[in-house]
């Protein structure tokens, strides 16, 4: 399998800040935000759903195999292993975002 990303190398394909606006709004696209729920409250991506546990995530995936996931977290870090964790459990349509989470607000 190929991996995708400039900063994190994930199984996950990799979005960056300015393929953001494509991805913001869109119906065929949920954004995860897996950050602390304080954190989350700070600051995310318009439209983006705070998820903090596995079940919670699982259960997203499931509901919604039709759409696309992106995921974020701080630096990208995070959501390019989760990212590869999920493709190599048979998620399709996974992506992460690859950047530092503070430079897209």
């Amino acid at each position: 399998m190929q991996a995708y990303g400039k900063n994190h190398q994930s199984l996950a394909r990799a979005i960056f800040k300015e393929d953001l606006p494509k991805v913001i709004g869109a119906k065929d696209w949920i954004i995860v935000d897996i950050r602390m729920p304080l954190d989350f409250m700070e600051g995310h991506l318009q439209g983006a759903v705070n998820l903090t546990t596995q079940e919670e995530l699982q259960t997203l995936l499931k509901n919604n195999v039709d759409k696309k996931i992106l995921l974020n977290c701080y630096s990208g870090h995070t959501v390019s292993l989760l990212g590869s964790d999920l493709v190599n459990s048979g998620f399709a349509n996974i992506y992460f975002l690859d950047e530092e989470i503070s430079s897209c607000l």
